[in-house]
């Protein structure tokens, strides 16, 4: 019997990234209110100077600053109010000392001002005339031109997902369209002789497909196209055909279950007859030691055999295919957890441990909590935060040991 040869982790992902070198990322062009959730595929800068004029930040009146000084409630500053400015209309009018000019929230300010002194603070004693009670600074309530945003600051660097705060200042910009990666298109191959569908009655040992709905579900969470979900018996020939089909129209394609060494077990055999490029059968990692890594050339194709069992092959999908794909677009990793394990946890050594995780607030730091299941388990998938990589050179974790959570989305 042939036994299985497995890579590490790191070793399989840069195998996976070495194999697709010729894999383009489709770059096109939307409006950018449809940008909402996209990779964006270039660096967006500023155009303009944000705001392009000095504006006020308060209801008030346009003076210069050293005029006001030394006012109380019982020495006010006298001004004679010269103009008005409406929020819509440029400052036509100009501002000596000993003048007022009274601005809305977001007026241009006159180019002679050097403060807004609040309304609040003022009080009309005659037609045009006003006290102020209140000492302002140079540039107090007023915003500079380009202190929100500097004409060829950069907005939104390229690999980022575009947000809405991201559409808010394309939009201030004057931006209306975007470069961003199109998504990937995925195919969902979910192979076994005891699977049937969600609503189907159940019977003898038969089991509910889960793999092609949670996987289709976790690709598109994460930008993908899912062109197909299939659900092949453990026949060869019906597998081989599946995949063949899935090849025009795919950028990746999931097998899942049939990638280990049983009787029926046949992705590898397949894989290699379609692509003959399997460089990866095995990773030595828990859960998802099974798993197999191909590229068609031809088409572009990544096809990634991933363990029957639902865990292993979500956790897979995630640490294999997505940090390809989160890799080739330059998208930056989320901002890390840490946390205090709660107890000890011991690991097998020689393969890395994908342990799942809840993470409980404290008054002071997290903790992790460890979820235990094998790896037919889906449950523990709903009831874990996120996991913790064991490497394979070590014993297990200490209880109190801080450590570094990947977090699910």
């Amino acid at each position: 019997m042939e036994l299985l040869h497995t890579d590490t982790l790191a070793e399989a992902r840069e195998k996976l990234k070495t194999e697709t070198e010729n894999f383009m990322l489709r770059i096109h062009r939307i409006p950018c209110d449809e940008a909402l959730g996209c990779v964006c595929a270039e660096t967006v800068t500023a155009r303009e100077n944000v705001p392009s004029f000095r504006r006020s930040t308060v209801d008030g009146y346009a003076i210069i600053a050293k005029d006001s000084y030394g006012a109380t409630d019982s020495n006010p500053a006298f001004y004679s109010v010269t103009g008005h400015v409406n929020i819509e209309e440029r400052a036509a009018v100009s501002v000596m000392s000993g003048e007022a000019v009274q601005v809305q929230t977001g007026s241009m300010v006159p180019d002679e001002a050097t403060a807004v002194l609040m309304v609040e603070y003022t009080e009309t004693y005659s037609p045009n005339k006003i006290v102020g009670y209140k000492a302002v600074s140079e540039g107090e309530n007023i915003t500079q031109i380009g202190e929100d945003m500097k004409m060829g600051d950069c907005l939104i660097r390229s690999g980022r997902k575009i947000n809405a705060r991201d559409v808010a200042m394309m939009a201030a910009m004057g931006i209306g369209t975007v470069q961003v990666y199109e998504p990937l298109v995925l195919t969902v191959i979910s192979t076994g002789d005891e699977l049937v569908d969600m609503d189907e009655e159940l019977s003898g040992a038969k089991v509910r497909d889960i793999n092609s709905y949670g996987l289709a579900a976790q690709a598109r969470s994460n930008g993908f196209i899912v062109r197909k979900q299939m659900r092949i018996k453990d026949q060869e020939t019906a597998i081989r055909q599946a995949v063949e089909e899935a090849l025009d129209e795919s950028d990746v394609i999931l097998l899942s279950g049939g990638s280990s060494k049983g009787n029926k077990d046949y992705t590898k055999k397949i894989l290699e007859e379609i692509t003959h490029n399997v460089f990866t059968h095995g990773i030595s990692i828990k859960p998802g030691k099974p798993t197999i890594l191909s590229y068609d050339r031809q088409h572009k194709t990544i096809i990634a055999g991933l363990p029957g069992h639902p865990m292993a092959a979500m956790l897979m999908f995630r640490l294999v295919i997505l940090d390809w794909y989160e890799t080739i677009a330059k998208i930056p990793k989320g901002y890390p957890y840490f946390a205090v394990m709660q107890e000890n946890v011991s690991s097998n050594q020689g393969r890395e441990m994908c342990l799942l995780v809840r993470l409980v607030c404290g008054e002071e730091d997290y903790t992790a909590v460890p979820v235990y299941a094998k790896s037919g388990s889906i449950s523990a998938l709903e009831r874990a935060d996120g996991y913790v990589m064991i490497p394979r050179n070590k014993e297990g974790l200490k209880k109190g040991e801080r450590v570094r959570v990947e977090v699910f989305e």
